[in-house]
């Protein structure tokens, strides 16, 4: 069986290209989705106009996403204090950019560009600079 080697363009999230060996009749993946199944979790922290804030997002397979942040304050441990707090929302991929909806926490909201800085340490663009892990 002759096997045709091709160059597949890298995954939304992947960033490089490789080669694959298939059938010549075989059809491309379709990466967007494939990434969107495999991310479930940010976790990472963004200077905000209020101070530096630790997220946790989770981020469900049917789209839904839930967020967990400390807010800290304060310019130093003994003036520090911190805001617990939490939303929900909707999320999704679109190419290199993952867009989260929050229901209460709209100055955060919006689509992030993933510049991925080895492994699963990101830099997410957008509203707000965030660094963390994407998981």
């Amino acid at each position: 069986m002759k096997r045709l080697l091709f160059l597949i363009q890298a995954l939304a999230l992947g960033g490089g290209l490789f080669l694959a060996s298939a059938p010549a009749h075989a059809q491309p993946a379709q990466p967007v989705l494939e990434a969107r199944l495999s991310v479930s979790e940010f976790r990472g922290y963004g200077f905000i106009a209020w101070g530096l804030q630790d997220d946790i997002w989770r981020l469900g397979a049917d789209g839904r996403a839930k967020m967990v942040y400390v807010l800290r304050r304060g310019l130093s441990d003994r003036s520090a204090s911190g805001v617990e707090g939490g939303d929900e929302g909707t999320w999704s991929l679109r190419g290199d950019q993952i867009c989260v909806d929050w229901r209460v926490r709209r100055d955060i909201s919006g689509c992030y560009t993933i510049i991925r800085k080895g492994g699963i340490h990101v830099r997410l663009v957008g509203p707000v600079t965030y660094e963390g892990t994407l998981e």
